[in-house]
């Protein structure tokens, strides 16, 4: 299985975000690992390529209400 990181900036990331985009990601099949970077205000989702893309990614942070910067 091979593993791809997507880092997606998300504007205005603030710790209450943390919870809905985590359960978001995790939410993705395919998704691995979140991590989120508070001062850089994004999100670092390793996932696996052959059981999703970018852009569910994507469509989960704008479906848990927030903004792709």
């Amino acid at each position: 299985m091979k593993i791809k990181t997507a880092i997606i900036s998300i504007e205005n990331l603030s710790q209450d975000a943390l919870a809905p985009l985590a359960h978001a990601f995790r939410a993705i099949p395919g998704v691995q690992s979140v991590d989120f970077s508070l001062e850089r205000s994004v999100a670092v989702v390793e996932f696996d390529p052959d059981q999703s893309n970018v852009d569910d990614l994507l469509r989960a942070v704008l479906k848990a209400g927030y903004k792709v910067a």
